[in-house]
């Protein structure tokens, strides 16, 4: 069960409330940075059929708050002060549950993308979260914070090597690479390549059979995807293996019956997936 943090948002009118959840031994708070609206079109389906009649649809951007008896861990920072004025509230809200950044412990990027990662500074470039170790997999290191790639790359692309530039050179020294398994003590990192070629989602283990994976970007609209597995989005950089990626995991949390949330499920995100005919459906917890 959920139940709302009990500390007050700095912006009601625009900011969901943190939502906290106990799995075993660790407090999950579900923390909003903000949304966007997308043009459908961001959706791509293999018939090349539009799978929502609306011209957009909303985006929530959400990320996790992690707390055991020692740590404070936080999963993903958002976007940042350079996407807009919809986005780029995460530290208020994690105020909103009773931390400030120089509270965290340790970050965990499921990969580098700006909605991800831009949050990692502030607007004048200094680190944000100033005690923590940062944690990303090898594969997203050596893909965009690559001097080479960022200088081969051009429009759009090479703005978002910039960003990661930008966003993690003020952690250098602190920068903690991975490949899977392991990553902290009851944390063990689950790749999931294909959104980003270093993608990857995180299970907590809370002890006995109180698990909760984190999947990250595996879907960006929960009820399209999860009734048609093979839509995937335009910000996949293979979206082959982002489509086998997505039907690996919907197996495993189904078989497992495991608590899930990712990046972009509607805020707070908690539920579970069961199999729904041909695909699946998502179902909030509570």
């Amino acid at each position: 069960m959920t139940d709302p943090a009990t500390h007050p948002t700095t912006s009601a009118d625009t900011l969901p409330k943190p939502t906290a959840m106990q799995v075993g031994s660790l407090r999950v708070t579900a923390l909003q940075d903000g949304h966007f609206d997308l043009p459908t079109a961001f959706l791509t389906s293999p018939t090349g059929e539009s799978p929502i009649a609306d011209a957009t649809f909303n985006l929530d951007v959400n990320a996790f708050l992690i707390q055991d008896a020692n740590r404070n861990i936080l999963v993903d920072t958002g976007c940042g002060s350079q996407l807009g004025p919809t986005v780029n509230k995460l530290v208020p809200s994690l105020r909103a549950a009773g931390l400030a950044p120089s509270d965290i412990d340790a970050v965990l990027c499921t990969h580098i993308h700006p909605d991800h990662t831009n949050g990692l500074i502030d607007a004048q470039g200094s680190a944000i979260y100033t005690n923590a170790q940062v944690f990303v997999h090898q594969n997203e290191i050596d893909f965009w914070l690559n001097d080479g790639r960022r200088e081969q790359a051009t429009g759009e692309l090479r703005q978002s090597y910039e960003w990661a530039h930008e966003a993690f050179s003020p952690y250098a020294g602190r920068i903690e690479p991975f490949r899977s398994g392991g990553v902290l003590a009851g944390i063990e990192a689950i790749p999931l390549f294909g959104h980003t070629p270093g993608h990857c989602g995180f299970q907590f283990d809370g002890g006995g059979t109180d698990q909760l994976i984190i999947w990250g970007d595996v879907v960006h609209n929960i009820e399209v995807q999860a009734r048609e597995p093979e839509i995937s989005v335009l910000a996949d950089v293979n979206q082959s293996e982002a489509r086998s990626t997505r039907l690996s995991i919907f197996d495993r949390v189904t078989a497992d019956d495991v608590l899930v949330t990712g990046m972009h499920v509607k805020f707070p995100g908690f539920g579970r997936l069961r199999r729904a005919g041909a695909g699946y459906e998502f179902t909030p917890d509570p």
